[in-house]
């Protein structure tokens, strides 16, 4: 199972998470000029449907667009917060979501899921 974690910019909580490049290129099928509906379920069992694109820039860079802010404002995602996203073993095109904030507790901090 490939996946990567990552704490969340203000571009990922606000309109688009941008994937490691190397994750995309390794994980992820090739998006050929457009973009593509990749089924993502989350660690709850939910299905969500997000726009996956290549942006064309200088650098271009993989990010899921279309859907990601929904997912940002029900789950109440916000900068820093934690996002795990992996490729599911034995299914070739589906791929797992979870969402991790950081709280303090008793002067600790810790991770806590989001469900």
């Amino acid at each position: 199972m490939a996946r990567f974690e990552k704490k969340l910019t203000r571009t990922d909580e606000g309109s688009m998470l941008v994937i490691p490049t190397r994750f995309a290129r390794n994980h992820m099928r090739r998006v050929e000029g457009g973009s593509e509906n990749i089924t993502v379920v989350d660690v709850g069992g939910r299905v969500w449907r997000f726009g996956y694109y290549v942006r064309r820039h200088r650098n271009p860079r993989p990010v899921l667009r279309s859907g990601w802010r929904r997912y940002v404002l029900e789950k109440g995602l916000k900068v820093g917060d934690k996002i795990i996203f992996e490729r599911v073993d034995g299914f070739p095109e589906r791929y797992r979501i979870g969402a991790r904030r950081r709280i303090k507790l008793f002067g600790l901090e810790v991770w806590t899921d989001v469900f």
